[in-house]
C-alpha cells in the first residue's frame, strides 16, 4: 500500500515538473450575457467525483468551461455596450450636423431667392421713384399725382397716346403698352395741327396725349412765342369736344449738338413757355425732357448721332425710360 502511494507520489512530482502542467488552455472565446446562463443553469452542469486517474474529486463542468472561456464581466458588458452606443451616438450626431448644416444652407439659399424674388416684385409693383418735386398718391383705381403745384386725379391704366416728329422713332419697342404711337418725321406743329390732331376724336373716355414736338419748327427759324402759341392751338384742337378729361403732356424741346447760339436760345425761351403755358391749361401737363441732355448747361454729345442732329441708341434710351418713369407714375401704366 504504501509503495503504491509512494510510486503515485513519484509520478505525481514529475507530472509536476514537465511544463505543460502549468500551462492553462488559451481563452480565446468571450461569453457575452446571452450565453452566460451556460455557467450556472443546472441544465448544462455536470458534476465529476473522479478524475481521468480516478482519484476523487468535486468538480463540475462549469470549471472546465471557464478554464476555455472568458466570461464578460458586467463592467466589461456595461463598457462595450457604452462603447458601442458611444459611437452610435458619435455617427447620430455626426449625421445631424450634417443634415443641420444641409438644412440650414438649403434655408439661406431659399431666403436668399425669396428676397430676389420680393425686391423684383416690390421693383415690379412700385416703379422707379418720382422725379424731384412730384408727389403720387394712390387710392384704390385712381392716382393723385403732383407736380408743379398742379394735381391730377386719373384712372389707373387709362389709355396713352404718343404724337411725336422722328425723335421718338422706334419707342414702340420700348413702350410696348402704349395705345397708339403717331410718329410723323419732319412734322412741324402747324402740320400736325392740320394733319393730326383729328385721330383724337375717335378717343372716348379719360385718356393721355404725349406731346413731343417743335425741334423742327425752333431749326425753321420760328420764335418761341410763334411755337408756343402754334402748341396751345394743338393742344386746344386734341382736347376740343371730349365730355371727359384728355389730358395732354408736353415735351421740352431737346437741345441738339448741331444748334447754334440763336436756336440754343430759342430751345431755352421756348421749354420755359412751355412750362408757363401748361401751369395756366387745364388737364395739361409739362415733362421737361430737355435737362436729361444736359450736363451743367452743356449738351451731352454722346446721346446724339455723328452729325448732331437725332438722338442715338443711348439717348433714345434716356428719353425712353424717362416717359416710362412718367408714365408709371402718372397712370401706373406699365
Amino acid at each position: 500500500m504504501s509503495s503504491n502511494k509512494k510510486g503515485g507520489d513519484e509520478r505525481f512530482l514529475r507530472v509536476q515538473k514537465d511544463p505543460r502542467f502549468w500551462e492553462m488552455p488559451e481563452r480565446e472565446r468571450k461569453i457575452d450575457k446571452r450565453f452566460q446562463s451556460m455557467f450556472h443553469d443546472k441544465r448544462f452542469t455536470e458534476k465529476y467525483t473522479v478524475n481521468k486517474r480516478g482519484r476523487p474529486i468535486n468538480q463540475t463542468s462549469t470549471e472546465d468551461l471557464k478554464r476555455f472561456y472568458n466570461v464578460s464581466s458586467s463592467e466589461d458588458e456595461d463598457d462595450d455596450e457604452e462603447g458601442v452606443k458611444s459611437k452610435k451616438k458619435k455617427e447620430v450626431k455626426e449625421e445631424l450636423v450634417k443634415v443641420e448644416i444641409e438644412v440650414k444652407v438649403e434655408k439661406e439659399v431659399k431666403v436668399k431667392v425669396e428676397k430676389e424674388v420680393k425686391e423684383s416684385k416690390d421693383v415690379k409693383a412700385e416703379g422707379p421713384p418720382p422725379e424731384r418735386g412730384v408727389r403720387v398718391i394712390e387710392e384704390d383705381e385712381l392716382v393723385r399725382y403732383t407736380a408743379a403745384e398742379k394735381t391730377f386725379t386719373v384712372r389707373k391704366g387709362l389709355p396713352v397716346y404718343l404724337l411725336t416728329a422722328s425723335i421718338c422713332q422706334g419707342v414702340e419697342e420700348q413702350i410696348p403698352h402704349l395705345t397708339a404711337a403717331y410718329v410723323h418725321p419732319d412734322t412741324f406743329l402747324a402740320r400736325s395741327l392740320e394733319q393730326h390732331a383729328w385721330k383724337f376724336d375717335r378717343v372716348t373716355g379719360e385718356a393721355l396725349v404725349v406731346v413731343h414736338i417743335g425741334t423742327d419748327d425752333v431749326a425753321s427759324g420760328l420764335s418761341p412765342a410763334a411755337i408756343v402759341g402754334q402748341m396751345e392751338a394743338l393742344i386746344d384742337r386734341i382736347q376740343h369736344g371730349h365730355a371727359e378729361p384728355l389730358y395732354v403732356a408736353v415735351c421740352s424741346i431737346l437741345p441738339r449738338p448741331v444748334d447754334n447760339q440763336r436756336t440754343m436760345g430759342t430751345v431755352r425761351d421756348t421749354n420755359r413757355r412751355f412750362h408757363e403755358l401748361c401751369r395756366r391749361k387745364k388737364d395739361t401737363i409739362h415733362l421737361p425732357t430737355g435737362k436729361l441732355f444736359l450736363h451743367h448747361r452743356q449738351i451731352i454729345q454722346n446721346y446724339f448721332t455723328g452729325n448732331g442732329v437725332h438722338l442715338n441708341v443711348e439717348g433714345k434710351k434716356v428719353l425712353f425710360n424717362y416717359l416710362k418713369t412718367f408714365l408709371w407714375h402718372f397712370c401706373k401704366h406699365s
